[in-house]
Formats: structure tokens, C-alpha cells, sequence
């Protein structure tokens, strides 16, 4: 069974090979909001996939289940961006092969916590469990 902990360690292997991606196609210079030194986005990329795999691979680390739930937010929102960018540009853009994967994992996420949901609901216990439920099968 998938938990909300393996879905983030999951997503935090694709976030690797997305910033990878990103890296290697230049997306430093092709950024539609900004374009960026390559010096400031490398130090971005490893200080942002240093910190989450902190969050991640720490079972202790402070606020740790709602950081969770905000990078994998996070991840779809990306997935999101690159998809709509690409729409925009109608060509390819970097980080486009693996934001698709980020999309496909938060709705796997998705149909399983509301599958978690639908059974508990079935159940008679409280609707206030809905959002506990991620955190029981971590």
C-alpha cells in the first residue's frame, strides 16, 4: 500500500531528475518570469533538494507531516507550470519530460486518500477524520 511518506520519497526522486532536466536544458535562460544566472539557479536547485530530502529522510525534523503535504502540493504546482508552459510556447521547455510524472503521483495520492476517505465515511466515523487519514499510513 502507498503512504503519504512513499509518495514524497517518490516525488523527491522525480524532483531530482526534474531539476536535472532543468539544468541540462537551460532553464535558467528560458524561464518565462525571469531569466536567471546559472550560478543562482544551481545554488537554488541544491538548496532546495537538500532541504526537502532533509524533510523527507528525517523522521524527526520540526513540522515535518505538514511540510509533507506542502511539497508534494508543491510538486503538482510545478507539474502544472510546465505543462500550462508548454501550452503557452507550443514547443518544448525544460523540465517537461518529468513534470507529467509529479501530476501522475499527486493523483495517485489523490484517489487514494479519497478511496481512505469513502471507506471511513462508509464507516459512520466523523467527516473531520478525512484530513487524519494521511497521516495514519505514514
Amino acid at each position: 500500500m502507498l503512504s503519504f511518506q512513499s509518495i514524497a520519497q517518490l516525488m523527491y526522486f522525480v524532483q531530482l531528475l526534474h531539476s536535472s532536466e532543468e539544468l541540462l536544458n537551460n532553464f535558467h535562460k528560458k524561464w518565462f518570469f525571469r531569466k536567471l544566472t546559472f550560478k543562482f539557479f544551481l545554488s537554488f536547485e541544491i538548496a532546495h533538494n537538500i532541504f526537502w530530502g532533509l524533510v523527507i529522510f528525517i523522521p524527526t525534523f520540526p513540522f515535518r507531516f505538514p511540510l509533507l503535504g506542502l511539497f508534494i502540493l508543491l510538486m503538482f504546482a510545478n507539474g502544472i507550470e510546465h505543462v500550462v508552459w508548454y501550452m503557452w510556447e507550443k514547443k518544448y521547455v525544460p523540465g517537461l519530460l518529468t513534470a507529467p510524472i509529479h501530476i501522475i503521483i499527486f493523483i495517485i495520492l489523490y484517489n487514494v486518500c479519497k478511496s481512505f476517505y469513502v471507506y471511513f465515511e462508509n464507516s459512520y466515523i466523523r467527516k473531520s477524520l478525512r484530513v487524519e487519514l494521511i497521516f495514519i499510513y505514514v
